[in-house]
């Protein structure tokens, strides 16, 4: 997996926090993934804000238009719920129920790659304590292992703390089951070709120079959602070539497109139940983005998109 898609998984990288660590130095992107949403029956503006799963550095904190967005309104939507019960129940659908170990299913050769792989993290580190996990998880996860270790804390589940403290309400976008059942609709033979591919991208991106997650990061710090689909769009080329191009163009559907759609679904629903409060909607920057995002599906529905740059 590219870490174009890491940008898209909200729901299961924040679903495994860690501590922040207390060294971190405050800083804050150059302009926010924010925008601004009226119409319809809306007595007051909602707002969709663009996140990315990391929470260092820049990263560290909202921009100051992002954090008035999140101080004035009234509820915070996250792609799944990040409440502690919520991701107590969601580790358990990261293990594995076909009775076999990771290496197993992945066999000799890819648990060598993998084992490779997580050592250029740390020397220490192999594939031994996620033998219990399902393949998916694996793919899905390796590129954010690193800063888990160091102790960051993804940006959505901040904003799920910190709605909780100040008292707001919390909601979601969608469920950790339809989350998760993403993943899990994927055969094993398809989850380990994703491993597979996942390890080959991240070999060849190391080779030609090029360190995606900084591409990426540094789009989102500059505010520059034309770059950020860019170079996601770029990502995500990469990995529809190839051995695996359906399955990588069946991922990219049911990850991206398809849940861009019954997110601003469900979205469209919670704003005209309740058009007369605020919403804040927290979901991967790159869900934003693009030409079958979830601003054109609002759109659509008559809804006023406005982006906020300061």
């Amino acid at each position: 997996m590219t870490s174009a898609f890491r940008l898209l998984l909200a729901g299961f990288i924040a679903l495994l926090p860690l501590p922040v660590r207390g060294d971190e130095t405050p800083a804050h992107p150059l302009k926010p993934m924010l925008w601004k949403v009226e119409g319809g029956k809306l007595t007051k503006p909602s707002y969709l804000f663009g996140t990315i799963h990391l929470g260092s550095g820049p990263l560290a904190n909202l921009h100051p238009a992002a954090e008035k967005a999140f101080d004035e309104s009234d509820v915070l939507y996250t792609e799944v719920p990040l409440d502690a019960k919520t991701q107590l129940d969601a580790s358990m659908k990261t293990r594995r129920k076909d009775d076999k170990k990771l290496s197993e299913s992945i066999g000799p050769d890819l648990t060598k790659q993998l084992d490779a792989e997580l050592a250029r993290i740390n020397p220490q580190l192999d594939s031994a304590p996620f033998q219990t996990l399902k393949t998916w998880v694996l793919a899905a996860s390796l590129e954010v292992i690193e800063s888990q270790m160091r102790g960051e804390t993804a940006m959505d589940q901040k904003l799920w703390s910190r709605a909780e403290t100040a008292g707001k309400k919390t909601d979601a976008i969608e469920t950790a089951d339809s989350h998760f059942g993403v993943f899990d609709s994927f055969t094993e033979e398809e989850q380990v070709a994703f491993l597979s591919e996942t390890l080959r991208l991240m070999r060849e991106e190391r080779a030609k120079g090029r360190d995606s997650v900084k591409e990426l990061v540094d789009a989102y710090v500059k505010g520059d959602a034309e770059l950020l689909n860019k170079e996601m769009n770029r990502q995500m080329a990469v990995m529809t070539k190839g051995e695996h191009k359906e399955l990588g163009e069946r991922m990219m559907k049911k990850l991206l497109t398809d849940r861009n759609k019954t997110m601003a679904e469900t979205m469209a629903e919670k704003l005209s139940a309740e058009p007369g409060i605020s919403h804040f909607f927290a979901a991967g920057a790159g869900h934003f983005a693009g030409p079958d995002s979830i601003r054109k599906h609002l759109e659509k529905q008559g809804y006023k998109i406005t982006r906020i740059e300061e």
